[in-house]
């Protein structure tokens, strides 16, 4: 393949997956990717991925997202269910990305496979809580330390969250809902599509199902984006909350539903965009289940 003329990755995360490759020098597994690119992240105190507890440890979605864009513009290749960097030094010199040396194999472990994930999986039991491997390669004393980690994790108090996903990667978000032990998001928008990458419902659903959380949609409980023209004052916003507010009598249904939902899992989250609930109509929402049914509410 002639890739004299690769196109500049886009995103200082893409050029910093392009050069970590290249400094690697050799072809690797998905998972071996993955938990490589973890603990160099963990090593650096770096902030280019984020990593959740995924089906085999430690797994950062938007990473596997650039791995696929990367090998469509040619600067990585996969063969043999194997990824290795396939750029050339005249296409990687065109943007010499800087924030990374050339000592990163002396970084980090030289296993591979199943003893490579055995270690992450020691020192970060964390991120081995949905693993569904860890049973067949770990000893009794880190079983015990992941099993100690889902403890520290659960919780039998009755609560009822809200979370905005503004400001947030997938795998930020996604977290947060793990470490509060959300049973149930319910995402009340009206329409689940979302520029920001992970966030629209088909996506979403797939990775909160591969952690262990449901995934409900109310869009009766919606605001349409047309209404959502012209918020430009704080005048705009009250008055938008309250025609929501007074419209919640058409949705009673729907209401009840939610607190059987809360009655039955225990832990729910309420999910929108807006980082800020009093920006968001999930407040609303919140508010209606508090004084209805006096439920104990938090924002995360």
């Amino acid at each position: 393949m002639d890739n004299r003329n690769l196109k500049k990755p886009v995103y200082k995360r893409q050029q910093f997956l392009v050069s970590f490759m290249k400094q690697l020098s050799e072809s690797l597994t998905a998972t071996d990717l993955q938990k490589l690119l973890f603990l160099f992240h963990k090593k650096n105190s770096l902030s280019y991925y984020d990593f959740v507890p995924y089906l085999y440890g430690c797994f950062s979605i938007q990473a596997m997202e650039d791995i696929n864009t990367l090998q469509a513009m040619g600067w990585l290749s996969c063969m043999n269910e194997k990824i290795q960097y396939s750029g050339n030094e005249t296409a990687y010199l065109h943007f010499s990305f800087e924030g990374i040396g050339a000592n990163i194999s002396d970084q980090l472990p030289k296993v591979r496979g199943n003893q490579l994930v055995k270690q992450v999986y020691k020192q970060y039991p964390y991120f081995a809580i949905n693993s569904r491997i860890a049973e067949s390669i770990i000893d009794a004393e880190g079983l015990t330390r992941i099993k100690m980690e889902k403890e520290k994790i659960k919780q039998t108090r009755q609560m009822l969250f809200t979370i905005g996903y503004e400001g947030l990667s997938i795998e930020q978000y996604i977290n947060c809902l793990i470490k509060n032990d959300v049973h149930v998001l319910c995402d009340v928008r009206n329409n689940p599509l979302s520029r920001k990458f992970g966030f629209s419902k088909g996506p979403l659903q797939k990775y909160l199902s591969n952690v262990g959380i449901e995934y409900v949609h109310l869009p009766k409980l919606g605001i349409s984006s047309e209404k959502r023209n012209n918020l430009n004052s704080n005048k705009d916003y009250r008055l938008l909350f309250e025609n929501y507010k007074s419209s919640l009598v058409q949705h009673l249904e729907c209401l009840d539903r939610l607190h059987q939902i809360l009655l039955s899992k225990g832990r729910i989250a309420l999910t929108c965009f807006e980082h800020e609930p009093l920006h968001c109509h999930r407040h609303i929402i919140r508010d209606y289940l508090k004084e209805t049914y006096e439920v104990e509410t938090m924002d995360l």
